[in-house]
């Protein structure tokens, strides 16, 4: 899909620097990023419209593929393949979680709950960060599932912080405040699928209302 296409609202990654408590912004989800080469960065993989008509809950299927080829040819309007973190990769929105493709299951989330809109989108991103990264506080126009390919993750939320090590994910809900959190020693390396209100952009930059606070991963 041709750049072109996008308009996307950027969002800026920021790094505390030990001992100044300093934050440093860092660079915006773009389409090519330096994280497909293997360095820091947030790659969008792609944004597409869903079918019309579509409505929740359904259930978002995640199978490792051995190559694009064939699946690449056959694909629909709810089945999206690519490549990232060395291994190809298939995201399928279904109604069954059952309904499992060509490739090796990986993970499903079941019941995946949609907002009100009169059509959806759906972007696919990675992101690659090292410790003691943060992003600033953002919501997503409609639920975020996040999985993770390699290192400790955590998402602060209002009412809970999100602790996840590879091969787990979560889901955030539409509107929900939130921030990403590299926990751990190692690079944190993410798979996250957005499935948003097409009438707005995927994801908002936010500041948190005085006296709200998130639930911290520490």
């Amino acid at each position: 899909m041709s750049t072109s296409r996008w308009s996307i609202a950027p969002l800026l990654f920021a790094l505390l620097t030990p001992g100044t408590g300093a934050a440093q912004l860092m660079s915006a989800c773009v389409a090519n990023s330096p994280e497909r080469r293997g360095e820091s960065g947030c790659t969008i993989l792609l944004r597409e419209l869903l079918p019309e008509g579509l409505r929740g809950p359904v259930v978002l299927h995640i199978d490792r593929l051995d190559s694009l080829g064939h699946d690449h040819e056959t694909l629909d309007s709810t089945r999206f393949a690519f490549a990232a973190g060395g291994a190809f990769w298939l995201v399928a929105l279904e109604s069954s979680r059952s309904d499992h493709h060509r490739g090796q299951h990986i993970a499903w989330v079941e019941s995946v709950p949609l907002p009100p809109a009169t059509r959806y989108g759906v972007q696919v991103q990675t992101a690659a960060f090292g410790p003691g990264m943060y992003s600033v506080v953002h919501h997503h126009s409609g639920p975020e599932i996040v999985y993770v390919l390699a290192g400790d993750a955590c998402y602060e939320m209002p009412t809970r912080a999100a602790k996840l090590r590879p091969g787990e994910t979560v889901t955030i809900p539409a509107e929900t405040p939130h921030r990403a959190v590299v926990i751990g020693s190692a690079t944190r390396h993410v798979l996250a699928v957005i499935v948003y209100d097409a009438s707005r952009p995927p994801t908002t930059p936010m500041e948190m209302m005085p006296g709200s606070e998130l639930a911290s991963c520490e």
